[in-house]
């Protein structure tokens, strides 16, 4: 009986870390973009509202906040409209 159980404590831990790695990547990709954005706007603040921003238009798009994010700052580091 306990090996029925072990069995199904190490399928709860693998869904669990499945489900969590995901989020886990999230939360660093999201540092990342924000710390790429401040770098390029050189304001925390830009930096949040340029993201809040541009996720609405991945979102109406259908598009991914990284892509989205990567062709800003690849415009803004192009043209001196981003630099203070």
């Amino acid at each position: 009986m306990e090996r029925s159980g072990v069995k199904i404590r190490a399928i709860i831990t693998a869904m669990l870390v499945a489900v969590a790695t995901p989020a886990l990547a999230d939360i660093s990709d999201y540092e990342s973009m924000r710390s790429r954005l401040t770098d390029v706007l050189d304001s925390q603040a830009e930096a949040d509202a340029a993201y809040d921003k541009l996720m609405q238009e991945a979102n109406a798009y259908g598009q991914s906040i990284a892509s989205i994010v990567d062709l800003f700052v690849e415009l803004c580091t192009a043209s001196d409209e981003c630099k203070p």
